[in-house]
C-alpha cells in the first residue's frame, strides 16, 4: 500500500520496502514494551505512515495520532488507516509546534518521529507533545550526544538511551524520557526550531 499510494512518499523499490520501512519501524518495539498499556502514541511527520501506521498495526490496543502538516499526505493517511481498519488511529493535518501549544500539549505517553529532522530539532518538536513520564523515540542517523543533552534538559527531559539499529552502520534509535511539564517558552513558533536550533 505504501509503494502504490497515489502520493509518492518513498522512492524505495517495492522489493526493498519491507526491510527499509516496515522492519525499520518495528525496531522500536522493544523500547515501547514497558510503557503503560494505556499510553497514547503520536507520530510526528508521519508522511506515508512509517513508523506510525506500522506501530498502530503492531499495537492495536494503543490509541495512535498521526501528525502530518502536508494536507495531501494527511488525507492519504486517513485513507490508509481506513483501509487497514485501524479504528484507533486519528490524523491531524497540523504542525507539531501548533499542536504543542494547544490540546496535544503534554498529552501522549509515547511520541515517535522518523527522519523528521536532526535529533536536537526533532526532540524540540516532539517533547512538547509528550506527557511527563512519557517517552520520545527518534529514528535517526548520527547523534551528537552533547547537543541532544542540551535540548532535552531545556525541555524537561533526559536522554535515556542511544542504540544502534542492528544491521546498519549509521541508524540509531534515541529514547528521551520526559521528566516534567513542558516549560512555558516551548514549543517555539513554527519553523524556529529548524532555523535556530537550541544546540
Amino acid at each position: 500500500m505504501l509503494v502504490d499510494a497515489p502520493v509518492r512518499v518513498t522512492s524505495v523499490p517495492a522489493d526493498e520496502s519491507a526491510a527499509r520501512h516496515i522492519d525499520d519501524a518495528l525496531t522500536a518495539l522493544p523500547l515501547l514494551a514497558d510503557e503503560p498499556a494505556d499510553a497514547s502514541l503520536a507520530d510526528v511527520g508521519s508522511g506515508g505512515g512509517v513508523p506510525g501506521l506500522v506501530l498502530a498495526v503492531a499495537l492495536p490496543s494503543r490509541p495512535v495520532t498521526l501528525i502530518e502538516a502536508t494536507q495531501r499526505k494527511a488525507a492519504q493517511l486517513v485513507e490508509l488507516a481506513a483501509a487497514l481498519d485501524l479504528d484507533q488511529v486519528r490524523v491531524l493535518a497540523e504542525r507539531a509546534e501548533d499542536l504543542g501549544r494547544g490540546a496535544e500539549r503534554d498529552v501522549h505517553g509515547i511520541v515517535t518521529a522518523r527522519a523528521l529532522a536532526p535529533p536536537p530539532v526533532a526532540a524540540e518538536l516532539c517533547l512538547p507533545l509528550t506527557r511527563p513520564g512519557g517517552l520520545v523515540v527518534l529514528y535517526t542517523g548520527v547523534v551528537e550526544r552533547a547537543a541532544l543533552d542540551v535540548v532535552a534538559e531545556a525541555l524537561a527531559a533526559a536522554v535515556e538511551s542511544i542504540e544502534p539499529v542492528p544491521g546498519t552502520e549509521r541508524r540509531h534509535l534515541v529514547a528521551l524520557r520526559k521528566l516534567g511539564p513542558t516549560p512555558d517558552r516551548f514549543p517555539r513558533r513554527a519553523g524556529v526550531a529548524a532555523r535556530r536550533p537550541l544546540a
